[in-house]
């Protein structure tokens, strides 16, 4: 699997190769330009994506596993057993997202 640097890498080459393409289709050939522009086109939209999506900073997931200790903690001190549910399953679920 790749990571996101890896697809965006592979992506700009494409981009280049369809680009160069591109530049040395006669004006005449407007099928092939048209489809080598949306390709073009299809590639810097999902690079634009790919740079979009930000990982969490280190104090956002130590603040998220902070969050999870503690809702495991409540967890034992709390009485009723469906209480103690929600908070196993709200420390699960914020342990998960810590994750990155």
């Amino acid at each position: 699997m790749e990571t996101a640097h890896e697809e965006i890498r592979r992506l700009e080459y494409e981009r280049r190769e369809h680009s160069e393409t591109f530049r040395n289709t006669s004006e005449a050939d407007t099928v092939t330009r048209v489809h080598l522009q949306e390709e073009m086109d299809r590639r810097t939209a999902r690079i634009r994506e790919l740079q979009e999506q930000r990982p969490l900073g280190f104090l956002a997931r130590w603040g998220l596993r902070a969050a999870a200790a503690g809702a495991a903690w409540c967890a034992f001190q709390v009485g009723p057993w469906w209480s103690r549910a929600l908070l196993g399953a709200l420390g699960l679920a914020l342990a998960f997202l810590s994750l990155g």
